[in-house]
């Protein structure tokens, strides 16, 4: 082989290298992009229910937001709430939300139960209200903040 089909060679398999590499990066580019849409989208669903349940029950001390879902195509948003009220009492349970829910009163109480899971149902309706003073909230991102 001359040394011209040799070079011709070299220089196809760097294109080709090459093209393969920008194609990787152009799919990581894109999934991480995709990564930041959804904590940006679980942020602005979190906020908005904590100010929905804020309008919802009084002596909310804290909220603790985990395990957020979002089905695809784009429509129903929930995750996991685990609240402490000011007596001191803890509640956890599943939560749907929509962006324009003002109050939520929804949810999937844990308990093995109809007993447990009436209990549950108890805790939550014994502190209906409003809560106006701030509260710690622990976004499912880890994040601290208060509302």
């Amino acid at each position: 082989m001359s040394n011209s089909g040799i070079k011709k060679s070299h220089k196809r398999l760097l294109i080709i290298l090459l093209l393969a590499i920008i194609t990787a990066g152009g799919v990581f580019m894109f999934s991480m992009l995709g990564k930041s849409q959804e904590e940006c989208r679980n942020r602005e669903y979190e906020v908005s229910l904590v100010n929905a349940l804020k309008n919802s029950y009084d002596g909310i001390e804290e909220i603790k937001i985990s395990n957020p879902e979002y089905t695809t195509p784009p429509g129903d948003w929930s995750c996991d709430v685990n609240i402490l009220f000011s007596d001191k009492v803890k509640i956890e349970y599943r939560v749907g939300h929509s962006l324009n829910d003002v109050e939520n009163y929804n949810g999937f109480v844990n308990g093995k139960t109809n007993k447990e899971i009436n209990d549950q149902w108890e805790i939550l309706n014994s502190h209906k209200g409003k809560t106006t003073s701030l509260v710690t909230i622990y976004y499912s991102d880890k994040e601290k903040g208060a509302q």
